[in-house]
């Protein structure tokens, strides 16, 4: 992985452009290929990888996507094993898409940072639903092998708090099972996420619905639509990050309230607790320059993708997460890899089960080499902590950012920052 440093200051007002939500995109993509007809899906570019992976994959399996349009039909297994890469969420939902793929087995797998993430909740959950699907990996992960056999329906339960993409992945597929279907799910983690599963489903013409701790969906066809991909507001919370670290107004570009995403639910709260104004108009969200001087307190059980960024917070304020026991399971172990990089750059971390204590370090670093460890959030939030307080970290990773945020070394140099790349 090349390695970098962020080189210069901040310019006197942050603006940001984002990449399309990979979340909303990844829901519209399935629902599209699953309504028989042609429906627009219109998002911005660069796509991040994980859009491309689900794109490719997509189309191995016989569903025709011409830049904005997706001509959804029967999807067909793929004459080869499909490679979803990094992405944990494509793996989950192809899983389950391919119950659905007629005439044969499918084989996923990914990367090695995919193959270590689990997948035995789902494949459970689709058996017991009537479809047949096994993991080969140890321990319910990756590669997994999936039988092209409708699933009757009727009820399964996921026993797991790992992710909520076990839920998401089988709620899009079941209004094509035979049956009723009933997904029970009672140690709820990222609820939110399962909201825009909802959403997206319902922008294609099938009802969720729900009770206290299970989601039901009838037997029902997905109707052609034309859908809007948001900006993505896990991607924003880096520049409001590098605007409250160095005291900067932030103005992020078409950020909308709506659709719910559940980083902005929860970036808001955050800027609530620590009386950071902010608002929405027509052209997007924007957010005061601000320091805080208060600690902060939060749990992100609902948004486990936000404790990256976050937890840089803890180098200017005492801050404890809490609700985070699951960001092991992500393309890093998110609690080891940001304690292990925070604590290099000199502040003290406690970490505990599903909560983490920072405080801010007792002296300023210099010339620190920091490990990116692979994983595209913990790079992003690293850069945005260099860059807001000029420390001279040389970080590992450059090239991992294009799994969620392609142009994100490019938003940086527009608001005065330069990016010096060494060679491998």
């Amino acid at each position: 992985m090349m390695k970098f440093m962020i080189e210069g200051s901040v310019g006197d007002k942050i603006t940001a452009n984002l990449p399309p939500s990979k979340s909303y995109a990844q829901r519209a993509l399935i629902a599209a290929s699953l309504a028989n007809g042609e429906s627009i899906i219109s998002m911005n570019r660069p796509f991040p990888e994980d859009i491309v992976l689900m794109i490719r994959a997509l189309k191995k399996m016989g569903i025709r996507i011409n830049g904005n349009k997706v001509y959804g039909q029967q999807p067909k297994h793929p004459q080869n094993i499909l490679n979803m890469g990094g992405s944990g969420t494509g793996i989950r939902f192809m899983t389950a898409f391919s119950t659905l793929a007629a005439g044969g087995y499918t084989v996923l797998t990914g990367n090695s940072s995919l193959i270590k993430r689990p997948l035995g909740p789902l494949t459970e959950a689709i058996n017991a639903l009537g479809g047949f699907a096994i993991t080969a990996g140890e321990d319910g992960r990756p590669p997994v092998i999936v039988k092209g056999k409708m699933m009757n329906g009727g009820k399964a339960e996921i026993r797991s708090s790992e992710s909520s993409q076990y839920v998401s992945a089988l709620l899009l597929v079941s209004p094509k099972n035979e049956e009723r279907t009933e997904i029970r799910w009672t140690d709820k983690v990222s609820k939110h996420y399962v909201k825009m599963t909802e959403f997206v489903m319902e922008s294609f013409g099938v009802k969720v619905y729900e009770d206290e701790n299970s989601y039901f969906v009838e037997p029902s066809d997905y109707k052609p639509s034309s859908f809007v991909v948001p900006s993505d507001a896990s991607s924003a919370s880096f520049f409001i990050i590098l605007g409250i670290l160095s005291g900067r107004t932030v103005k992020i570009l078409n950020l909308k309230k709506e659709p719910i995403q559940a980083d902005l639910e929860e970036l808001i709260k955050v800027l609530d607790l620590i009386n950071v104004k902010h608002y929405f108009d027509e052209s997007g969200m924007q957010v005061e320059g601000k320091v805080p001087e208060a600690s902060l307190k939060i749990d992100l059980k609902n948004a486990p993708d936000l404790f990256p960024p976050l937890s840089v917070l803890g180098y200017k304020i005492p801050l404890e997460i809490s609700g985070i026991s699951h960001v092991k399971y992500k393309e890093s172990n998110r609690l080891l890899s940001m304690s292990s990089e925070l604590t290099k750059l000199g502040c003290i971390v406690d970490l505990k089960d599903d909560k983490i204590k920072i405080m801010p370090p007792k002296s300023v670093p210099e010339n620190v080499e920091l490990k990116g460890w692979r994983d595209h959030r913990v790079v992003m939030s690293l850069s945005v902590l260099c860059a807001a307080h000029g420390i001279k970290c040389v970080i590992d990773g450059y090239e991992a950012v294009k799994k969620s945020f392609p142009g994100f070394f490019e938003e940086m140099k527009k608001n005065g920052l330069k990016v010096r790349l060494f060679e491998r």
